[in-house]
Protein backbone atom coordinates (compact mmCIF):
# COMPACT_ATOMS: atom_id res chain seq x y z
CA UNK A 1 0.00 0.00 0.00
CA UNK A 2 2.76 2.40 0.93
CA UNK A 3 4.56 1.71 -2.33
CA UNK A 4 1.44 2.33 -4.37
CA UNK A 5 0.73 5.60 -2.55
CA UNK A 6 4.32 6.75 -3.08
CA UNK A 7 4.16 5.81 -6.74
CA UNK A 8 0.86 7.68 -7.14
CA UNK A 9 2.27 10.78 -5.46
CA UNK A 10 5.39 10.70 -7.60
CA UNK A 11 3.33 10.31 -10.76
CA UNK A 12 1.28 13.40 -9.87
CA UNK A 13 4.23 15.68 -9.11
CA UNK A 14 4.61 18.03 -12.05
CA UNK A 15 7.99 18.85 -13.48
CA UNK A 16 8.82 22.55 -13.34
CA UNK A 17 10.70 23.79 -16.39
CA UNK A 18 12.35 27.21 -16.24
CA UNK A 19 13.61 28.91 -19.38
CA UNK A 20 15.91 31.86 -18.79
CA UNK A 21 15.77 34.30 -21.72
CA UNK A 22 18.85 36.46 -21.42
CA UNK A 23 19.48 39.82 -23.09
CA UNK A 24 22.91 40.07 -24.73
CA UNK A 25 22.17 43.13 -26.84
CA UNK A 26 24.81 45.82 -27.27
CA UNK A 27 23.28 48.06 -24.59
CA UNK A 28 24.24 45.51 -21.92
CA UNK A 29 27.69 47.10 -22.02
CA UNK A 30 26.24 50.15 -20.22
CA UNK A 31 27.34 50.82 -16.66
CA UNK A 32 25.30 49.41 -13.78
CA UNK A 33 27.09 50.84 -10.80
CA UNK A 34 30.80 49.99 -10.88
CA UNK A 35 30.33 47.23 -13.49
CA UNK A 36 28.52 46.76 -16.77
CA UNK A 37 24.96 45.48 -16.85
CA UNK A 38 26.25 42.32 -18.49
CA UNK A 39 28.86 41.59 -15.83
CA UNK A 40 26.40 42.19 -12.99
CA UNK A 41 23.70 40.06 -14.61
CA UNK A 42 26.09 37.21 -15.35
CA UNK A 43 27.54 37.17 -11.86
CA UNK A 44 24.21 37.25 -10.03
CA UNK A 45 22.52 34.69 -12.27
CA UNK A 46 25.48 32.31 -12.06
CA UNK A 47 25.39 32.54 -8.26
CA UNK A 48 21.61 32.12 -8.18
CA UNK A 49 21.77 29.00 -10.34
CA UNK A 50 23.76 27.27 -7.60
CA UNK A 51 20.62 27.42 -5.44
CA UNK A 52 18.75 25.39 -8.09
CA UNK A 53 21.34 22.64 -8.28
CA UNK A 54 19.91 19.25 -7.38
CA UNK A 55 16.30 20.40 -6.98
CA UNK A 56 13.87 17.57 -7.65
CA UNK A 57 11.48 17.80 -10.60
CA UNK A 58 13.17 20.95 -11.90
CA UNK A 59 14.60 21.41 -15.39
CA UNK A 60 16.37 24.56 -16.52
CA UNK A 61 17.35 25.93 -19.93
CA UNK A 62 19.02 29.03 -21.36
CA UNK A 63 18.03 31.05 -24.42
CA UNK A 64 19.98 34.18 -25.38
CA UNK A 65 19.26 36.97 -27.83
CA UNK A 66 21.42 39.67 -29.39
CA UNK A 67 24.68 37.76 -29.02
CA UNK A 68 25.45 36.33 -32.45
CA UNK A 69 25.47 39.34 -34.80
CA UNK A 70 26.87 42.84 -34.19
CA UNK A 71 24.71 45.95 -34.49
CA UNK A 72 24.50 47.57 -36.97
CA UNK A 73 22.99 46.05 -39.05
CA UNK A 74 19.95 44.82 -37.19
CA UNK A 75 19.42 41.04 -36.98
CA UNK A 76 15.98 40.57 -35.47
CA UNK A 77 16.15 36.76 -35.56
CA UNK A 78 19.31 36.73 -33.44
CA UNK A 79 18.24 34.34 -30.70
CA UNK A 80 19.40 30.84 -29.84
CA UNK A 81 18.68 28.11 -27.32
CA UNK A 82 22.16 27.80 -25.86
CA UNK A 83 21.49 25.08 -23.28
CA UNK A 84 18.48 22.76 -23.60
CA UNK A 85 16.33 21.56 -20.71
CA UNK A 86 17.83 19.04 -18.35
CA UNK A 87 17.93 17.99 -14.70
CA UNK A 88 21.69 18.22 -14.39
CA UNK A 89 22.78 21.12 -16.59
CA UNK A 90 23.36 23.98 -14.14
CA UNK A 91 27.10 23.95 -14.75
CA UNK A 92 26.55 23.99 -18.52
CA UNK A 93 24.38 27.10 -18.25
CA UNK A 94 26.85 28.82 -15.93
CA UNK A 95 29.77 28.06 -18.24
CA UNK A 96 27.89 29.28 -21.31
CA UNK A 97 26.88 32.51 -19.61
CA UNK A 98 30.51 33.28 -18.84
CA UNK A 99 31.41 33.28 -22.54
CA UNK A 100 28.54 35.42 -23.90
CA UNK A 101 29.32 38.96 -25.05
CA UNK A 102 26.80 41.67 -25.97
CA UNK A 103 26.63 42.38 -29.68
CA UNK A 104 23.27 43.00 -31.29
CA UNK A 105 19.73 44.27 -30.96
CA UNK A 106 16.79 43.70 -28.59
CA UNK A 107 14.40 41.22 -30.19
CA UNK A 108 12.19 40.28 -27.24
CA UNK A 109 9.15 39.13 -29.22
CA UNK A 110 11.22 36.77 -31.38
CA UNK A 111 13.01 35.38 -28.33
CA UNK A 112 9.70 34.79 -26.50
CA UNK A 113 8.11 33.08 -29.48
CA UNK A 114 11.15 30.89 -30.10
CA UNK A 115 11.31 30.16 -26.38
CA UNK A 116 7.75 28.84 -26.34
CA UNK A 117 8.87 26.10 -28.72
CA UNK A 118 11.84 25.20 -26.51
CA UNK A 119 9.55 23.50 -24.00
CA UNK A 120 8.75 19.81 -24.54
CA UNK A 121 5.19 19.15 -25.67
CA UNK A 122 3.96 17.45 -22.46
CA UNK A 123 2.56 20.71 -21.10
CA UNK A 124 -0.10 18.94 -18.99
CA UNK A 125 2.62 17.25 -16.94
CA UNK A 126 4.76 20.34 -16.40
CA UNK A 127 4.77 23.95 -15.25
CA UNK A 128 6.53 25.90 -17.99
CA UNK A 129 7.99 29.18 -16.74
CA UNK A 130 9.90 31.93 -18.53
CA UNK A 131 12.24 34.34 -16.74
CA UNK A 132 13.10 37.18 -19.12
CA UNK A 133 16.05 39.40 -18.22
CA UNK A 134 16.38 42.55 -20.32
CA UNK A 135 17.78 46.06 -20.24
CA UNK A 136 15.68 47.45 -23.08
CA UNK A 137 12.39 47.38 -24.91
CA UNK A 138 11.51 45.70 -28.20
CA UNK A 139 13.53 47.12 -31.12
CA UNK A 140 12.31 44.88 -33.95
CA UNK A 141 8.66 45.93 -34.33
CA UNK A 142 7.49 42.74 -32.66
CA UNK A 143 4.77 42.60 -30.01
CA UNK A 144 6.05 40.83 -26.87
CA UNK A 145 2.66 41.33 -25.17
CA UNK A 146 0.77 39.52 -27.93
CA UNK A 147 3.32 36.69 -28.01
CA UNK A 148 3.18 36.22 -24.24
CA UNK A 149 -0.61 36.33 -24.18
CA UNK A 150 -0.90 33.85 -27.05
CA UNK A 151 1.25 31.18 -25.43
CA UNK A 152 -0.38 31.68 -22.04
CA UNK A 153 -3.79 31.16 -23.65
CA UNK A 154 -2.49 28.02 -25.36
CA UNK A 155 -1.27 26.90 -21.92
CA UNK A 156 2.24 26.45 -23.28
CA UNK A 157 3.71 28.76 -20.62
CA UNK A 158 2.61 30.36 -17.37
CA UNK A 159 2.72 34.11 -16.95
CA UNK A 160 6.41 35.06 -17.42
CA UNK A 161 8.61 36.90 -14.97
CA UNK A 162 10.34 39.96 -16.44
CA UNK A 163 13.38 41.48 -14.74
CA UNK A 164 14.35 44.89 -16.09
CA UNK A 165 17.94 46.04 -15.62
CA UNK A 166 18.48 49.80 -15.48
CA UNK A 167 15.28 50.56 -17.36
CA UNK A 168 13.61 53.94 -17.44
CA UNK A 169 10.71 54.30 -15.04
CA UNK A 170 8.05 54.55 -17.75
CA UNK A 171 9.11 51.21 -19.25
CA UNK A 172 7.20 49.29 -16.57
CA UNK A 173 3.92 49.81 -18.45
CA UNK A 174 5.58 48.31 -21.52
CA UNK A 175 6.32 45.05 -19.69
CA UNK A 176 3.27 44.70 -17.44
CA UNK A 177 1.38 43.10 -20.32
CA UNK A 178 4.23 40.62 -20.93
CA UNK A 179 4.43 39.25 -17.41
CA UNK A 180 5.09 40.02 -13.77
CA UNK A 181 7.57 42.89 -13.97
CA UNK A 182 10.39 43.60 -11.52
CA UNK A 183 12.52 46.73 -11.78
CA UNK A 184 16.17 46.12 -10.81
CA UNK A 185 17.44 49.63 -10.15
CA UNK A 186 20.81 48.51 -8.81
CA UNK A 187 22.87 45.41 -8.05
CA UNK A 188 21.32 44.81 -4.62
CA UNK A 189 17.75 45.07 -5.88
CA UNK A 190 18.60 42.72 -8.77
CA UNK A 191 19.96 40.16 -6.30
CA UNK A 192 16.86 40.42 -4.11
CA UNK A 193 14.53 40.18 -7.11
CA UNK A 194 16.21 36.98 -8.25
CA UNK A 195 15.63 35.49 -4.80
CA UNK A 196 11.94 36.45 -4.90
CA UNK A 197 11.42 35.07 -8.39
CA UNK A 198 13.20 31.79 -7.63
CA UNK A 199 11.18 31.31 -4.45
CA UNK A 200 7.98 31.74 -6.45
CA UNK A 201 9.19 29.39 -9.17
CA UNK A 202 9.85 26.68 -6.61
CA UNK A 203 6.46 27.17 -4.95
CA UNK A 204 3.70 25.64 -7.09
CA UNK A 205 0.99 27.71 -5.45
CA UNK A 206 2.43 31.17 -6.20
CA UNK A 207 2.79 30.96 -9.99
CA UNK A 208 -0.61 31.12 -11.64
CA UNK A 209 -1.85 31.11 -15.21
CA UNK A 210 -2.76 34.64 -16.29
Amino acid sequence: IFLSIAAFAQKNVKTTRVLFIFDASQSMYANFGAQSRMDVAKSLIIDMLDSLRGKENLEVALRVYGHQHPYPPQYCDDTKLEVDFGFDNISSIQNRLKTIKPKGTTSIAQALESGAYDFPSDATNARNIVILITDGIEECNGDPCAISRLYQEKKVILKPFVIGIGLKKDFQKTFDCVGTFYDAKDQLSFKNILKVVVSQVLNNRTVKVN
